[in-house]
């Protein structure tokens, strides 16, 4: 019998596969998992090949337990269009979550705690007192994603095309931009923008970069920047509300997502004007993957307990 541990994101999905010996049996990584941008058929599809390979000619029946989180899986509706797919590929017993419960329940399993998640898009999910999820923010590109890579990107492109308009000469976040899209005039970035299949994930593709060029001590891009963690701090504010503590003890938070996570610079600007406002912080790190603390989710979800040897094999599992 196996545990399958899925995560699907604005990027990649990853997804575990264990024995009920402890045993990381298989490993996989497949393309986007974010069912709000994707339609049944391909989302269909993508279950169904997970399971194929993992198995691996064995019966997707053997799955004692599979947990699967998706980007856009938040709302009834998309979890029963989820679960009846999940259905069709042979798993009778499964929970349906969303990445960023997830992502959350790797930093801090069933305890209270603030995530602040800033990549593609950006997310604040607060797990209180009483095991009660409260999501701040997360509406995707067209209704949110403040402080997120899509906001650093469309920011850096709004700004070149509005001095474009106003007969400036391009300034040196511009012509970097140019320089990374491989175009030569700033309105081709209208051109590229909507012509993408995927216009959030290009556009924050360039998010790096802006980071980059802020923390060399380009004035633009850090100007962008600092709107960026102002935005995320908003969202951590407002989760704050629902903590049910009156702020005596440090609040216990991660930061997460390519924006916050792999660039020191932003991390730490986001902690310091975090603490000029009067923030006391305590910050956790993911102890493992999403995908794999999903398998851990499964087995205790199953009734079981997870043996020393899984939760340990489950901390070594990495994906790029």
């Amino acid at each position: 019998m196996f545990y399958l541990g899925v995560d699907g994101g604005g990027t990649k999905t990853a997804a575990v596969l264990t024995d009920e010996t402890g045993r990381v049996v298989r490993t996989v990584k497949k393309g986007p998992g974010n069912i709000a941008i994707m339609d049944r058929g391909t989302l269909a599809q993508l279950i169904r090949n997970i399971v194929t390979e993992l198995v691996k000619g064995g019966k997707s029946a053997h799955i004692r337990w599979a947990t699967f989180a998706f980007a856009g899986a938040g709302r009834a509706a998309e979890k029963e269009t989820v679960a009846a797919l999940i259905q069709g590929a042979g798993i009778k017993d499964f929970s349906v979550m969303t990445d960023a419960e997830m992502l959350h329940y790797s930093v801090f399993g069933e305890a209270p705690g603030i995530l602040v998640s800033a990549g593609t898009g950006s997310i604040c999910l607060l797990r209180d007192r009483d095991g009660r999820y409260h999501q701040i923010g997360g509406w995707g590109y067209l209704l949110g994603d403040e402080g997120s890579g899509f906001y650093i990107g469309s920011r850096a492109m709004r700004n070149a095309l509005r001095n474009l308009e106003e007969g400036k000469s391009p300034t040196p976040l511009t012509r970097e931009l140019l320089a990374f899209y491989g175009i030569d005039r700033p309105e081709k970035l209208i051109s590229i923008a909507y012509s993408s299949v995927n216009p959030s994930r290009l556009i924050a593709s360039c998010a790096r970069l802006v980071c980059e060029l802020a923390e060399s001590g380009e004035a633009e891009a850090a100007a962008i920047v600092d709107d960026a963690v102002n935005e995320l701090l908003k969202l951590v504010k407002r989760a704050i509300t629902f903590y049910g503590e009156n702020g005596k003890k440090p609040y216990q938070i991660s930061l997460t997502g390519g924006i916050l996570k792999n660039n020191l610079f932003v991390k730490k600007k986001f902690q310091t004007k975090a603490q000029q406002l009067g923030f006391r912080f305590e910050y956790l790190e993911p102890e493992m993957e999403p995908a794999a603390a999903a398998v851990l989710f499964s087995v205790r979800k199953s009734g079981k307990e997870a043996p020393d040897s899984l939760i340990e094999a489950l901390k070594t599992v990495k994906f790029s």
